[in-house]
């Protein structure tokens, strides 16, 4: 799908585009239409199918130019197809069939949308107080890669060599991070504008005229928006520095189920300007009712098509725990510090930490002592549920790669 505010000159702005109701159904239809497009390629591929005219697979479209044909295997049915195993700059990830557009929704108005983590910083003064919160919050990350580790499932993405997102994952799940939530799916980006959680209920419920009439700010839902034609070209410039900053990447197929429910992509933020200021995003405001937001709330069973009952569920208080420690062994302590680029002053940091005053309670890194206790009763019940666990039959999908042809000699391209 193509942006749908015209500027003039059909240059790109940040000035914010007022949608109707009717705007919101027709993005929505269209949405429907990339699924679907998505599932009917993705079928097709699980059939083997193929573009290639002389290569003796099935397939009802057939071209004849192998380059043209090797062109659209590759940018088009590699893309559309679910289960497609792929390597990108954050790792081997296996992703969703990808839809024309990407989304991020918002419940009101805000001055900046950045990440979880940037919020944060920018309440520390000093860089130096900065840097050693990042480090708190990498040391968090790594005690969560280390509890998920404990659970078998995840041993089917080592079995594959696939990559264990913990960054993205951990900023599902609650910790804070430099990633950005995006989608691919228009219907989870309205659902996070129209909806909002209950922290004491602990569960979704649909806006009301109440909370939407506050201010002007809160009287609008906003959604960012932006092509997937113009992320591709962004990501291969960026790609040129070798790093993922700034880039919108997908999170794919997890261990558990939250990211991919909600066609999760992510995107490095470290030193990425806020969404308001990204010229790729257009910004578009639609004024709230409560019926639309009874509606998205309908649609998306109540939040249960975003947030499925799974194994981390019965996990959350060990989860709470890591998002707020202050305690970390010292492998946790010694990957935040690599990953910083500080090893040569590791000891220098490790005094620093225990010295600072950044968090409510002291920081502690001792050994190989997690912060986290969890029985192995526990663990082996959650595991007893996952037993025959596989990648394919649970997720309903089937893993694949690509293959390279070679044509004959003779054959023209």
């Amino acid at each position: 799908m193509e942006y749908i505010a015209k500027h003039p000159n059909g240059k790109l702005s940040n000035e914010p585009f007022l949608i109707t109701n009717d705007n919101i159904r027709k993005i929505y239809e269209e949405n429907m239409r990339d699924a679907y497009e998505c599932e009917r390629v993705t079928e097709s591929t699980w059939r083997g199918e193929s573009y290639y005219a002389n290569d003796g697979r099935p397939g009802d479209t057939k071209i004849n130019h192998f380059r043209l044909a090797f062109f659209k295997e590759v940018l088009y049915r590699d893309v559309k197809t679910s289960g497609f195993v792929m390597r990108y700059p954050h790792g081997t990830v296996i992703t969703q069939g990808e839809r024309s557009s990407y989304y991020r929704g918002e419940k009101q108005i805000y001055s900046q949308s950045g990440t979880t983590l940037g919020r944060r910083l920018t309440n520390l003064f000093s860089e130096e107080d900065r840097l050693l919160y990042r480090l708190v919050a990498d040391m968090r990350i790594a005690e969560f890669d280390n509890f998920l580790r404990k659970f078998n499932r995840t041993q089917c993405w080592e079995k594959y060599n696939l990559t264990i997102l913990s960054e993205p994952l951990a900023q599902h799940y609650g910790l804070e991070t430099d990633w950005l939530d995006i989608t691919n799916d228009f219907n989870v980006a309205l659902f996070f504008a129209c909806c909002y959680w209950d922290y004491n209920a602990k569960k979704w419920h649909p806006l009301t005229k109440k909370q939407t009439e506050v201010n002007s700010q809160t009287q609008y839902g906003v959604i960012f928006h932006t092509p997937a034609r113009v992320v591709a070209l962004e990501n291969i410039v960026k790609s040129t520095s070798g790093s993922d900053e700034g880039m919108i990447l997908p999170i794919g197929y997890q261990p558990f189920m939250r990211c991919h429910s909600q066609y999760g992509y992510g995107m490095h933020m470290k030193t990425s300007i806020p969404l308001q200021n990204n010229l790729i995003f257009e910004k578009l405001y639609f004024r709230h009712n409560e019926k639309l937001s009874r509606d998205v709330y309908e649609l998306m069973d109540c939040g249960k098509k975003i947030y499925p009952e799974e194994g981390l569920d019965d996990f959350q208080d060990i989860i709470d725990l890591i998002i707020h420690t202050t305690v970390f062994t010292e492998a946790s302590f010694l990957s935040a510090i690599q990953k910083n680029n500080l090893s040569s002053q590791a000891d220098s940091y490790r005094l620093k930490l225990e010295q600072s005053n950044i968090c409510p309670t002291p920081i502690h890194i001792c050994g190989k002592q997690h912060p986290y206790k969890v029985s192995r009763q526990r663990i082996r019940q959650a595991n007893r549920k996952d037993e025959g666990f596989s990648i394919e039959e649970n997720y309903g999908i089937h893993l694949g790669t690509r293959y390279s042809y070679y044509p004959p000699s003779s054959v023209s391209i």
